[in-house]
């Protein structure tokens, strides 16, 4: 029987408890640890549940009709207030979660071109408003505008629910060389320009998205645990990546050429991550 996105249907709870996961990704608990008993393997069951309930998130939670009023706003102000800026960020966090499902549970490990534009266009209307380049968000926010038109979204999620579900044995190696790129820059104590960092937090982002999706299906305290301890990473690599962007807009820096080590704060966490999960039978 083929994949079903919208069957069967989640509750409303479950879904809310997936939104408030995704909306605390990349909050920073300094004490947080690594949770050794932690179990993030996953059954073939659970890995399209998983991503079903990221589907119908997306799907019944995007409030478009609102967003897009918010965005002619946004564009005819050429600015964000403090309130739009808030549901901006929710709604960004569903579509970048539909994308991390996509890469997660999904065998070929990709997403429709249309996700992506989407998805990248709201990271540099962001960006824009937060920045105050007030040209680019008046342009940026008028492309997201057309994008988003209803009969868009519809054929994006429709492309979203051609869905090939990864294997469990699939999942694994997947993961395993996400860490594995991780692990060549730490071994080698490589410097990265901006650009690489924000590959290396991508790895981050999809292994916390993966768990906080998790645990909505599979709730528990190692797993909630987890969640913290990714999302400390996720949060201060997220701060880190913003001070980048910001430095390459006023000219202080090239994202894409000057190169630097990564700080202790975020490399000793990484290591500590990687240590425990060669010594887990998780990977």
């Amino acid at each position: 029987m083929p994949f079903q996105p919208d069957i069967p249907y989640a509750s409303e709870n479950l879904i809310t408890t997936l939104f408030n996961n995704i909306m605390v990704d990349d909050d920073i608990d300094l004490n947080a640890t690594y949770p050794y008993q932690a179990n993030t393997a996953c059954n073939q069951e659970e890995l399209e549940e998983c991503y079903r309930i990221t589907w119908q998130l997306l799907a019944r939670r995007s409030r478009l009709q609102e967003f897009r009023r918010i965005l002619i706003k946004i564009a005819l102000r050429r600015k964000a207030l403090f309130e739009e800026q808030e549901f901006y960020k929710e709604i960004r966090a569903q579509f970048k979660h539909m994308r991390f499902g996509c890469s997660n549970f999904d065998r070929r490990h990709i997403y429709p071109w249309q996700l992506h534009f989407i998805t990248c266009q709201m990271g540099f209307l962001q960006d824009a408003f937060r920045n105050g380049q007030r040209f680019k968000t008046f342009r940026k926010a008028l492309l997201l505008w057309g994008v988003l038109h209803p009969l868009l979204f519809r054929q994006t999620l429709k492309r979203l629910a051609a869905f090939k579900p990864a294997t469990p044995e699939n999942f694994k190696n997947f993961q395993k060389n996400e860490l594995k790129k991780i692990i060549d820059v730490l071994n080698f104590d490589q410097k990265v320009t901006g650009h690489q960092f924000h590959s290396l937090r991508k790895i981050i982002s999809r292994r916390t998205a993966y768990v906080d999706t998790l645990r909505v299906i599979r709730p528990n305290k190692e797993l909630d645990a987890l969640s913290i301890f990714l999302a400390t990473i996720n949060g201060l690599m997220g701060d880190m990546h913003d001070e980048l962007i910001l430095s390459h807009i006023t000219g202080d820096s090239n994202y894409n050429k000057e190169q630097f080590s990564l700080p202790d704060i975020i490399n000793v966490r990484l290591k500590a991550l990687i240590e425990a999960e060669q010594l887990s039978e998780n990977l």
